[in-house]
């Protein structure tokens, strides 16, 4: 072959080797196109900058966050979602639990036990001083050891030990506190800070509760005839003004504009460590700068687009999800827009990093609560077209499923997914997890298929719905009977 041949001999056949004409429509690929690895790199790298300080709540790098994502809402043209305002204003108090004069001591026959301070957790809505009380003792080992009856609890002190930890042990420390003893005090790792959040509007106090972080209380409460006696000082409150961050896109079809596709990320992280040397800002690239920078491209991807969707979007960023989804329960809890016509949240987290600790995760995908309902598959679907693979890991995507921003609202029957690209990574919670570390071009395949996946959505006529045959669903498919009016 002529040798001047080659090169277009070459070029024509790899045309020829090309897959069929994609099936997106030019208005997708436009869409689609808009989305590049350098604007999701600029969003990260100032996020996830040391001027920010790891955006705790609450905090100034938080606020200065706050600002900047208001400050592109502006940029991209869309309207303010609360009013005239792209902030959700939501009014907090910062509880702060004085130790100076904590005292927990537990007496049984000869055998005394006094707590150390330092290892205690306490978290309390008021001064308590118990002196040499019988408490009541309840020993959790197994998942199905029953509680105790609920006159035997209520008003009074429980001492809970016993081998159950994880979840499990979780679930059952918070069933004990329903049935609202005076305060719980129980075994177990100490590692609650000395403040916490509450909402200012926040109704009825919760029962005081105790973590001792030391396996001698638990082998003295379990010896019999145990007594108890505590002092817990009052809590000191200082009023907080957190904002959740949002604006809306509205919808080009006049009845399907009415109802709403939620985009949120949580544009918060866990500050600087307390002590240490050397680096100790915990910057949050990937968690979850990376999230926000998602909610960012897509507002700039979906308000340059040549056509909208039928349905509006709603893009929300929320603050304290680190200290307990705090943000987004806020806004379940007070909507902007009616939940009964918001068909579906999208929430990202974890969407720049392919080093999954588990191994590489480039060209792939993933979810919470992947086959809980259709945004599953239609998460497939737009990564078919994509080049990036989907997928369910068969324990994460449910032990997360409940502890994402998507819980919120799929608690109250909202089909709602958290998408990622890796579950943990190395630096999870560190200060290692910087900007630097992200693979954007990566990312903007795995930002290009939420797009897609947001597109068509938000255009389809046919709302997601729950998975109704899978029974890990069956509460949230009630919520959103319930939601609906269907009985």
């Amino acid at each position: 072959m002529n040798r001047f041949l080659r090169p277009l001999y070459a070029a024509l056949l790899a045309v020829a080797l090309l897959p069929a004409a994609s099936p997106l429509t030019p208005a997708e690929q436009a869409l689609l196109a808009s989305i590049h690895a350098g604007t999701l790199k600029g969003h990260v790298s100032f996020l996830a900058s040391d001027v920010l300080e790891g955006r705790d709540t609450p905090s100034r790098g938080l606020d200065i966050a706050a600002e900047y994502i208001a400050s592109q809402f502006r940029r991209f043209g869309l309207q303010p979602a609360a009013g005239d305002s792209y902030f959700q204003d939501a009014p907090f108090v910062q509880v702060r639990q004085p130790m100076d004069a904590f005292s927990l001591t537990l007496t049984a026959g000869s055998e005394t036990y006094q707590a150390d301070p330092a290892r205690a957790a306490v978290s309390a809505e008021a001064a308590l001083s118990l002196t040499s009380v019988t408490p009541v003792v309840v020993n959790l080992v197994n998942e199905d050891d029953p509680l105790p009856p609920a006159a035997q609890v209520a008003g009074k002190p429980v001492l809970l030990f016993g081998a159950l930890r994880g979840r499990s042990g979780f679930e059952k420390r918070a069933a004990l506190l329903r049935l609202n003893p005076s305060v719980l005090i129980a075994a177990g790792p100490a590692y609650q800070t000395r403040e916490r959040l509450r909402e200012a509007t926040a109704g009825s106090p919760h029962p005081a509760s105790v973590t001792i972080g030391d396996p001698e209380f638990a082998r003295v409460a379990a010896l019999p005839g145990v007594k108890l006696s505590l002092n817990i000082q009052a809590p000191a409150e200082e009023p907080v003004q957190l904002r959740n961050v949002a604006a809306v896109l509205p919808g080009s079809d006049p009845e399907l504009s009415k109802t709403y596709l939620l985009l949120t990320a949580h544009y918060d992280h866990t500050g600087v460590l307390p002590r240490g040397e050397g680096d100790r800002i915990n910057n949050g690239a990937n968690d979850d700068a990376s999230g926000v920078a998602t909610v960012l491209a897509l507002a700039e991807a979906f308000s340059e687009a040549p056509q909208r969707p039928r349905r509006s979007i709603v893009f929300m960023t929320y603050f304290g999800e680190e200290k307990g989804l705090f943000g987004s329960r806020y806004y379940a809890a007070h909507p902007l827009f009616p939940l009964a016509r918001t068909v579906a949240n999208l929430n990202f987290e974890h969407m720049g990093r392919t080093d999954d600790n588990e191994g590489p995760r480039a060209g792939k995908i993933t979810a919470t609560g992947f086959d809980y309902t259709t945004l599953g598959e239609s998460l497939t679907e737009a990564g078919k077209l994509t080049g990036v693979e989907a997928w369910k890991h068969e324990r994460n995507s449910d032990g997360f499923f409940g502890s994402s921003d998507n819980q919120p609202l799929a608690g109250a029957g909202i089909p709602a997914i958290t998408v990622a690209v890796a579950w943990i990574f190395p630096d999870y919670h560190r200060p290692g997890d910087e900007w630097q570390k992200l693979d954007y071009p990566n990312m903007e395949k795995a930002v290009r298929t939420a797009a897609l996946t947001a597109e068509r959505i938000a255009d389809s006529a046919q709302a997601p719905r729950w998975i109704e045959s899978n029974p890990k669903t069956a509460a949230y498919y009630k919520a959103w009977q319930h939601l609906h009016g269907q009985h």
